[in-house]
Protein backbone atom coordinates (compact mmCIF):
# COMPACT_ATOMS: atom_id res chain seq x y z
CA UNK A 1 0.00 0.00 0.00
CA UNK A 2 2.76 2.71 1.08
CA UNK A 3 5.07 1.52 -1.97
CA UNK A 4 2.20 2.02 -4.21
CA UNK A 5 0.51 5.23 -2.69
CA UNK A 6 4.14 6.38 -3.35
CA UNK A 7 4.89 5.81 -6.87
CA UNK A 8 0.85 7.09 -7.03
CA UNK A 9 2.23 10.61 -6.15
CA UNK A 10 5.09 10.44 -8.14
CA UNK A 11 3.58 10.07 -11.35
CA UNK A 12 0.57 12.41 -10.00
CA UNK A 13 3.94 15.02 -9.17
CA UNK A 14 5.61 14.22 -12.92
CA UNK A 15 2.71 14.69 -14.64
CA UNK A 16 1.37 17.96 -12.73
CA UNK A 17 5.17 18.91 -13.62
CA UNK A 18 4.94 18.16 -17.26
CA UNK A 19 1.84 19.66 -17.60
CA UNK A 20 2.95 22.94 -15.72
CA UNK A 21 6.02 22.87 -18.38
CA UNK A 22 3.84 22.57 -21.18
CA UNK A 23 1.61 25.79 -20.06
CA UNK A 24 4.16 28.05 -18.99
CA UNK A 25 6.41 26.82 -22.69
CA UNK A 26 2.81 27.09 -24.63
CA UNK A 27 2.46 30.65 -22.60
CA UNK A 28 6.06 31.59 -23.65
CA UNK A 29 5.71 30.71 -27.06
CA UNK A 30 7.77 32.93 -29.55
CA UNK A 31 6.57 33.72 -33.16
CA UNK A 32 8.61 32.77 -35.61
CA UNK A 33 9.99 35.52 -37.81
CA UNK A 34 8.67 34.20 -41.35
CA UNK A 35 10.47 35.47 -44.72
CA UNK A 36 7.26 36.56 -47.33
CA UNK A 37 9.43 36.85 -50.90
CA UNK A 38 8.68 35.78 -54.23
CA UNK A 39 5.46 34.72 -54.51
CA UNK A 40 4.34 32.63 -57.53
CA UNK A 41 0.45 32.51 -58.60
CA UNK A 42 -0.45 28.81 -58.81
CA UNK A 43 -3.94 28.56 -59.65
CA UNK A 44 -6.94 30.84 -60.95
CA UNK A 45 -5.87 34.42 -62.06
CA UNK A 46 -3.98 36.93 -61.21
CA UNK A 47 -6.06 39.27 -58.74
CA UNK A 48 -8.96 37.70 -59.01
CA UNK A 49 -10.92 35.85 -56.88
CA UNK A 50 -9.89 32.52 -56.00
CA UNK A 51 -6.58 33.34 -57.32
CA UNK A 52 -3.64 31.38 -55.16
CA UNK A 53 0.01 32.21 -54.70
CA UNK A 54 3.00 30.36 -52.94
CA UNK A 55 5.31 32.04 -51.20
CA UNK A 56 8.09 29.54 -50.79
CA UNK A 57 10.18 28.86 -47.25
CA UNK A 58 8.34 31.70 -45.17
CA UNK A 59 9.97 29.44 -42.31
CA UNK A 60 12.53 26.43 -42.87
CA UNK A 61 10.73 23.70 -44.83
CA UNK A 62 7.45 25.41 -44.61
CA UNK A 63 5.79 27.22 -47.42
CA UNK A 64 2.14 29.64 -47.25
CA UNK A 65 -0.66 29.77 -49.93
CA UNK A 66 -1.79 32.95 -49.98
CA UNK A 67 -5.76 32.70 -51.63
CA UNK A 68 -8.04 35.41 -52.44
CA UNK A 69 -11.35 34.77 -51.21
CA UNK A 70 -13.16 38.05 -51.54
CA UNK A 71 -13.03 41.11 -53.81
CA UNK A 72 -15.72 43.92 -51.94
CA UNK A 73 -16.61 47.95 -52.72
CA UNK A 74 -14.79 48.44 -55.96
CA UNK A 75 -10.70 47.17 -54.93
CA UNK A 76 -8.64 45.98 -57.16
CA UNK A 77 -5.24 43.68 -55.91
CA UNK A 78 -2.34 45.88 -57.79
CA UNK A 79 0.00 43.98 -56.43
CA UNK A 80 0.35 40.63 -53.83
CA UNK A 81 3.51 41.33 -52.23
CA UNK A 82 5.39 44.71 -53.60
CA UNK A 83 9.43 44.22 -52.21
CA UNK A 84 10.07 47.81 -53.47
CA UNK A 85 9.61 49.59 -50.31
CA UNK A 86 9.14 48.44 -46.44
CA UNK A 87 10.03 45.72 -44.85
CA UNK A 88 11.60 43.00 -47.48
CA UNK A 89 10.75 40.05 -45.10
CA UNK A 90 6.73 41.04 -45.12
CA UNK A 91 3.79 40.09 -46.65
CA UNK A 92 3.22 43.75 -48.76
CA UNK A 93 -0.24 43.79 -50.84
CA UNK A 94 -1.26 46.54 -52.57
CA UNK A 95 -4.82 47.11 -53.01
CA UNK A 96 -6.35 50.21 -54.72
CA UNK A 97 -9.34 51.68 -53.94
CA UNK A 98 -12.43 51.93 -56.45
CA UNK A 99 -12.12 53.31 -59.52
CA UNK A 100 -15.34 55.72 -58.69
CA UNK A 101 -15.41 58.73 -56.21
CA UNK A 102 -17.84 58.40 -53.26
CA UNK A 103 -18.22 57.63 -49.76
CA UNK A 104 -17.38 53.49 -49.60
CA UNK A 105 -15.59 50.76 -48.27
CA UNK A 106 -13.56 48.67 -49.98
CA UNK A 107 -11.14 45.56 -49.24
CA UNK A 108 -9.79 42.38 -50.68
CA UNK A 109 -10.09 39.57 -48.35
CA UNK A 110 -7.26 36.79 -48.55
CA UNK A 111 -6.90 33.08 -46.43
CA UNK A 112 -3.23 32.25 -45.52
CA UNK A 113 -2.41 28.05 -45.25
CA UNK A 114 0.84 26.92 -44.63
CA UNK A 115 2.19 23.55 -45.52
CA UNK A 116 5.36 21.71 -45.10
CA UNK A 117 7.57 21.23 -48.00
CA UNK A 118 8.13 17.49 -47.93
CA UNK A 119 5.12 16.13 -47.02
CA UNK A 120 2.76 19.04 -48.59
CA UNK A 121 0.23 18.50 -45.84
CA UNK A 122 -0.63 21.19 -43.15
CA UNK A 123 1.77 22.44 -41.09
CA UNK A 124 1.20 23.64 -37.38
CA UNK A 125 2.82 26.62 -35.42
CA UNK A 126 2.40 26.52 -32.10
CA UNK A 127 2.19 30.23 -32.17
CA UNK A 128 2.16 33.25 -34.71
CA UNK A 129 1.82 37.02 -34.91
CA UNK A 130 0.70 38.81 -37.72
CA UNK A 131 1.43 42.89 -37.15
CA UNK A 132 -0.02 45.49 -39.53
CA UNK A 133 2.72 47.90 -39.73
CA UNK A 134 1.46 51.82 -40.54
CA UNK A 135 -2.16 51.79 -40.66
CA UNK A 136 -2.82 55.76 -41.75
CA UNK A 137 -4.53 57.56 -44.20
CA UNK A 138 -3.45 60.19 -47.27
CA UNK A 139 -4.28 62.97 -45.63
CA UNK A 140 -7.12 64.09 -47.24
CA UNK A 141 -10.13 61.66 -48.19
CA UNK A 142 -8.53 57.88 -47.71
CA UNK A 143 -8.38 55.72 -44.33
CA UNK A 144 -6.70 52.18 -44.55
CA UNK A 145 -8.33 49.37 -42.79
CA UNK A 146 -7.12 45.86 -41.75
CA UNK A 147 -9.19 42.93 -40.36
CA UNK A 148 -8.24 39.36 -39.40
CA UNK A 149 -10.79 36.35 -38.01
CA UNK A 150 -9.68 33.46 -35.69
CA UNK A 151 -7.00 35.28 -33.44
CA UNK A 152 -6.54 34.23 -30.32
CA UNK A 153 -5.45 37.95 -28.89
CA UNK A 154 -4.23 41.05 -30.27
CA UNK A 155 -2.19 44.48 -28.88
CA UNK A 156 -2.39 48.30 -29.67
CA UNK A 157 -0.54 50.83 -27.54
CA UNK A 158 -2.26 52.63 -24.65
CA UNK A 159 -2.20 55.56 -26.82
CA UNK A 160 -3.54 54.62 -30.59
CA UNK A 161 -4.51 56.29 -33.77
CA UNK A 162 -6.34 52.94 -34.52
CA UNK A 163 -10.74 52.98 -34.15
CA UNK A 164 -11.45 49.08 -33.33
CA UNK A 165 -14.13 47.17 -33.85
CA UNK A 166 -15.05 43.51 -33.07
CA UNK A 167 -17.85 41.79 -34.43
CA UNK A 168 -18.97 37.87 -33.64
CA UNK A 169 -17.39 35.64 -31.32
CA UNK A 170 -14.94 32.54 -30.91
CA UNK A 171 -13.39 31.39 -33.69
CA UNK A 172 -15.51 33.48 -35.92
CA UNK A 173 -14.76 36.75 -33.95
CA UNK A 174 -13.24 39.54 -36.71
CA UNK A 175 -11.08 42.58 -35.17
CA UNK A 176 -11.16 45.46 -37.85
CA UNK A 177 -8.58 47.97 -37.07
CA UNK A 178 -9.01 51.43 -38.81
CA UNK A 179 -6.82 54.65 -39.56
CA UNK A 180 -7.29 58.27 -39.42
CA UNK A 181 -7.08 60.73 -42.03
CA UNK A 182 -3.56 61.90 -41.29
CA UNK A 183 -0.48 60.03 -42.69
CA UNK A 184 2.71 58.98 -40.74
CA UNK A 185 5.22 59.10 -43.26
CA UNK A 186 7.39 55.80 -43.59
CA UNK A 187 7.02 52.22 -42.01
CA UNK A 188 8.63 51.74 -38.72
CA UNK A 189 7.98 48.60 -36.49
CA UNK A 190 8.23 51.14 -33.11
CA UNK A 191 5.49 53.66 -34.47
CA UNK A 192 3.09 51.96 -32.28
CA UNK A 193 0.42 54.52 -32.48
CA UNK A 194 -0.23 53.07 -36.13
CA UNK A 195 0.13 49.09 -35.37
CA UNK A 196 -1.94 46.21 -34.74
CA UNK A 197 -0.56 42.87 -33.54
CA UNK A 198 -2.95 39.85 -34.03
CA UNK A 199 -1.44 36.71 -32.42
CA UNK A 200 -2.00 32.98 -33.06
CA UNK A 201 -2.14 29.90 -31.36
CA UNK A 202 -1.89 26.74 -32.38
CA UNK A 203 -3.03 27.66 -36.39
CA UNK A 204 -2.67 25.66 -39.65
CA UNK A 205 -4.05 28.42 -41.41
CA UNK A 206 -5.13 32.02 -40.81
CA UNK A 207 -8.92 32.12 -41.75
CA UNK A 208 -8.93 35.58 -43.24
CA UNK A 209 -7.61 38.63 -43.89
CA UNK A 210 -9.11 41.90 -44.72
CA UNK A 211 -6.46 44.52 -46.46
CA UNK A 212 -8.41 47.93 -47.54
CA UNK A 213 -9.71 51.26 -47.18
CA UNK A 214 -12.58 53.45 -46.16
CA UNK A 215 -12.85 56.71 -48.83
CA UNK A 216 -15.22 60.40 -48.74
CA UNK A 217 -16.66 61.63 -51.28
CA UNK A 218 -13.42 63.64 -52.81
CA UNK A 219 -11.20 60.94 -52.62
CA UNK A 220 -8.40 60.99 -55.61
CA UNK A 221 -7.83 56.62 -56.74
CA UNK A 222 -5.19 55.61 -55.27
CA UNK A 223 -2.92 52.59 -54.54
CA UNK A 224 -2.88 51.86 -50.81
CA UNK A 225 0.69 50.08 -49.43
CA UNK A 226 -0.38 47.49 -46.74
CA UNK A 227 3.03 46.10 -44.17
CA UNK A 228 1.85 42.91 -42.76
CA UNK A 229 4.64 41.34 -40.85
CA UNK A 230 5.02 38.21 -39.27
CA UNK A 231 7.37 39.05 -36.41
CA UNK A 232 7.53 38.57 -32.80
CA UNK A 233 6.68 42.31 -32.48
CA UNK A 234 5.97 43.99 -29.02
CA UNK A 235 4.95 46.95 -28.15
CA UNK A 236 5.23 49.44 -24.21
CA UNK A 237 2.95 48.43 -22.25
CA UNK A 238 0.60 46.70 -24.47
CA UNK A 239 -3.11 47.48 -21.76
CA UNK A 240 -6.04 47.14 -24.24
CA UNK A 241 -7.91 50.08 -22.71
CA UNK A 242 -11.66 50.31 -23.23
CA UNK A 243 -11.46 53.73 -24.76
CA UNK A 244 -8.75 56.04 -26.74
CA UNK A 245 -8.62 59.16 -26.40
CA UNK A 246 -7.53 62.08 -28.91
CA UNK A 247 -7.71 64.98 -27.14
CA UNK A 248 -9.00 66.66 -23.43
CA UNK A 249 -9.12 70.06 -23.21
CA UNK A 250 -11.02 72.94 -21.32
CA UNK A 251 -11.18 76.24 -20.93
CA UNK A 252 -12.63 78.77 -18.96
CA UNK A 253 -15.36 81.62 -20.37
CA UNK A 254 -17.51 84.17 -18.55
CA UNK A 255 -16.81 81.78 -14.74
CA UNK A 256 -17.85 78.61 -16.57
CA UNK A 257 -15.64 75.84 -17.66
CA UNK A 258 -16.03 73.84 -20.63
CA UNK A 259 -14.65 70.59 -21.05
CA UNK A 260 -14.33 68.73 -24.30
CA UNK A 261 -12.87 65.15 -25.17
CA UNK A 262 -12.42 63.09 -28.31
CA UNK A 263 -12.26 58.93 -28.37
CA UNK A 264 -10.85 57.42 -31.63
CA UNK A 265 -12.42 53.83 -30.19
CA UNK A 266 -14.40 52.28 -27.74
CA UNK A 267 -14.89 48.65 -26.20
CA UNK A 268 -17.00 48.41 -23.56
CA UNK A 269 -17.20 51.76 -22.44
CA UNK A 270 -20.44 52.49 -19.67
CA UNK A 271 -19.73 56.38 -19.54
CA UNK A 272 -17.63 58.93 -17.99
CA UNK A 273 -17.72 60.50 -14.54
CA UNK A 274 -16.27 64.40 -14.59
CA UNK A 275 -13.94 64.71 -11.30
CA UNK A 276 -12.67 68.29 -10.37
CA UNK A 277 -10.27 69.38 -7.46
CA UNK A 278 -9.03 72.29 -6.27
CA UNK A 279 -5.44 71.02 -4.99
CA UNK A 280 -4.46 68.61 -7.77
CA UNK A 281 -4.75 66.13 -5.21
CA UNK A 282 -8.17 65.57 -3.78
CA UNK A 283 -10.91 64.53 -6.76
CA UNK A 284 -14.64 64.91 -6.38
CA UNK A 285 -17.39 64.01 -9.27
CA UNK A 286 -18.98 67.09 -10.46
CA UNK A 287 -20.93 65.12 -13.54
CA UNK A 288 -21.86 62.27 -15.92
CA UNK A 289 -21.68 61.84 -18.84
CA UNK A 290 -23.43 58.99 -20.52
CA UNK A 291 -23.12 59.98 -24.73
CA UNK A 292 -21.66 62.08 -27.17
CA UNK A 293 -22.04 62.85 -30.54
CA UNK A 294 -20.24 59.91 -33.31
CA UNK A 295 -18.70 61.03 -36.47
CA UNK A 296 -18.82 59.28 -39.84
CA UNK A 297 -14.68 59.12 -39.24
CA UNK A 298 -14.99 56.81 -35.87
CA UNK A 299 -14.38 59.77 -33.36
CA UNK A 300 -16.75 60.47 -30.71
CA UNK A 301 -16.99 63.97 -29.10
CA UNK A 302 -18.34 64.64 -25.64
CA UNK A 303 -18.71 68.02 -23.75
CA UNK A 304 -19.38 68.94 -20.14
CA UNK A 305 -20.13 72.44 -18.64
CA UNK A 306 -19.42 73.52 -14.96
CA UNK A 307 -20.78 76.37 -13.65
CA UNK A 308 -20.82 75.86 -9.91
CA UNK A 309 -20.56 78.66 -7.69
CA UNK A 310 -17.67 76.90 -5.72
CA UNK A 311 -15.42 78.44 -9.07
CA UNK A 312 -15.49 81.69 -8.58
CA UNK A 313 -13.47 81.88 -5.23
CA UNK A 314 -10.66 79.60 -6.50
CA UNK A 315 -7.61 80.47 -8.33
CA UNK A 316 -6.95 76.93 -9.79
CA UNK A 317 -9.26 73.87 -11.11
CA UNK A 318 -8.19 70.58 -11.76
CA UNK A 319 -10.64 68.28 -13.70
CA UNK A 320 -10.06 64.35 -14.60
CA UNK A 321 -12.25 62.17 -16.44
CA UNK A 322 -13.27 58.43 -14.97
CA UNK A 323 -14.31 55.96 -17.93
CA UNK A 324 -16.66 53.83 -16.14
CA UNK A 325 -16.96 50.00 -18.02
CA UNK A 326 -19.72 48.33 -18.40
CA UNK A 327 -18.51 45.54 -15.81
CA UNK A 328 -17.77 48.08 -13.74
CA UNK A 329 -14.03 48.64 -13.69
CA UNK A 330 -12.81 52.01 -14.84
CA UNK A 331 -9.34 54.14 -15.92
CA UNK A 332 -8.31 57.55 -15.81
CA UNK A 333 -7.43 60.45 -18.27
CA UNK A 334 -4.49 62.84 -18.04
CA UNK A 335 -5.40 65.77 -15.91
CA UNK A 336 -6.42 69.22 -17.23
CA UNK A 337 -5.33 72.54 -15.45
CA UNK A 338 -7.26 75.94 -15.84
CA UNK A 339 -6.28 79.20 -14.55
CA UNK A 340 -9.90 80.40 -12.89
CA UNK A 341 -8.94 84.04 -12.21
CA UNK A 342 -6.45 85.11 -14.81
CA UNK A 343 -7.04 88.34 -16.41
CA UNK A 344 -4.61 87.74 -19.58
CA UNK A 345 -5.03 84.16 -20.96
CA UNK A 346 -1.56 82.36 -21.45
CA UNK A 347 -3.43 79.69 -23.55
CA UNK A 348 -1.28 79.67 -26.45
CA UNK A 349 -0.71 76.78 -28.71
CA UNK A 350 2.53 76.01 -28.64
CA UNK A 351 4.95 74.94 -31.50
CA UNK A 352 7.77 72.03 -31.08
CA UNK A 353 10.22 71.20 -33.70
CA UNK A 354 11.51 69.04 -35.44
CA UNK A 355 9.26 66.61 -35.03
CA UNK A 356 10.29 63.38 -35.29
CA UNK A 357 13.08 64.67 -32.81
CA UNK A 358 16.31 62.63 -31.80
CA UNK A 359 18.49 64.32 -30.03
CA UNK A 360 16.96 68.16 -29.03
CA UNK A 361 13.68 69.70 -28.94
CA UNK A 362 12.36 73.69 -29.45
CA UNK A 363 9.43 74.83 -28.04
CA UNK A 364 8.17 78.11 -28.99
CA UNK A 365 5.22 79.77 -27.63
CA UNK A 366 4.12 83.54 -26.72
CA UNK A 367 3.14 84.55 -22.70
CA UNK A 368 1.13 87.21 -21.62
CA UNK A 369 3.55 87.52 -18.67
CA UNK A 370 6.45 86.74 -17.14
CA UNK A 371 6.51 83.57 -14.60
CA UNK A 372 8.15 80.30 -14.23
CA UNK A 373 7.74 77.83 -17.02
CA UNK A 374 8.26 73.81 -16.74
CA UNK A 375 8.84 71.62 -19.81
CA UNK A 376 7.58 67.61 -18.71
CA UNK A 377 8.34 64.35 -21.50
CA UNK A 378 5.33 61.80 -20.35
CA UNK A 379 5.79 58.68 -21.67
CA UNK A 380 2.91 56.14 -23.41
CA UNK A 381 2.48 55.36 -19.77
CA UNK A 382 1.85 59.43 -18.70
CA UNK A 383 5.60 58.85 -17.08
CA UNK A 384 7.51 62.00 -16.46
CA UNK A 385 10.84 60.85 -18.08
CA UNK A 386 12.37 64.64 -18.75
CA UNK A 387 11.37 67.80 -16.61
CA UNK A 388 13.38 71.12 -17.03
CA UNK A 389 12.42 74.76 -15.43
CA UNK A 390 13.04 78.05 -17.22
CA UNK A 391 12.39 82.01 -16.35
CA UNK A 392 9.85 83.07 -19.40
CA UNK A 393 9.01 86.83 -20.07
CA UNK A 394 6.07 88.59 -21.87
CA UNK A 395 6.27 87.70 -25.55
CA UNK A 396 7.62 85.50 -27.47
CA UNK A 397 10.05 82.70 -25.88
CA UNK A 398 11.86 79.91 -27.29
CA UNK A 399 13.03 76.85 -24.66
CA UNK A 400 15.18 74.39 -25.61
CA UNK A 401 15.47 70.63 -24.46
CA UNK A 402 18.31 68.63 -25.03
CA UNK A 403 20.55 65.35 -24.27
CA UNK A 404 17.29 63.43 -25.79
CA UNK A 405 19.33 60.97 -27.50
CA UNK A 406 18.72 58.27 -24.67
CA UNK A 407 15.23 58.16 -25.37
CA UNK A 408 13.60 54.94 -26.73
CA UNK A 409 11.90 55.62 -30.02
CA UNK A 410 8.30 55.81 -30.22
CA UNK A 411 5.54 58.28 -28.88
CA UNK A 412 5.75 61.07 -26.13
CA UNK A 413 3.65 63.77 -24.76
CA UNK A 414 5.03 67.27 -24.29
CA UNK A 415 3.65 69.69 -22.28
CA UNK A 416 4.26 73.18 -21.14
CA UNK A 417 3.09 74.54 -17.75
CA UNK A 418 3.69 77.98 -16.76
CA UNK A 419 2.84 78.68 -13.40
CA UNK A 420 1.86 75.08 -12.00
CA UNK A 421 -0.89 75.04 -15.17
CA UNK A 422 -0.53 73.23 -18.28
CA UNK A 423 -0.60 75.51 -21.05
CA UNK A 424 -0.64 72.85 -23.91
CA UNK A 425 -0.34 69.33 -25.11
CA UNK A 426 1.61 67.86 -27.99
CA UNK A 427 2.31 64.52 -29.44
CA UNK A 428 5.79 64.05 -30.60
CA UNK A 429 8.05 60.91 -32.01
CA UNK A 430 11.39 60.18 -31.25
CA UNK A 431 13.04 58.34 -33.92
Amino acid sequence: MKRNSTFVGRMLFATLLFSLQLFTANSQCIAPSMVWKNAVLTAGTAGAVGATYRFPEVTPGVYAHVTITAIVGGATLTSIDDMTFGYGNAWQPVVKTPSVQGVSESYVSFSIEFYDNTTNSKHKYDCAQLSFIDVDGDSQHVREFVAARGYDSYTVANISILTLTETGSGSNKMLKAVGTYANYTGLDTSAWITNINYKYRNIKEIQEVRVGSITDASFVVQDRFTCGYFQQISMPEVIILPVTYTSFTGKLDDKTVYLDWKTASEINSSHFEVERSFDATTFKTVGLVLDGFKADNGTTFYKFKDNSTELQSKNYAYYRLKQIDKDGKHNYSTVVALALKSSASDVVKITVSPNPFVEKLNVQYNAVTNGQAEIRLLNVNGQTVISTKANITSGSNNLQVNGLSKLNTGMYILQLIKDGVVIDNQKIIKN
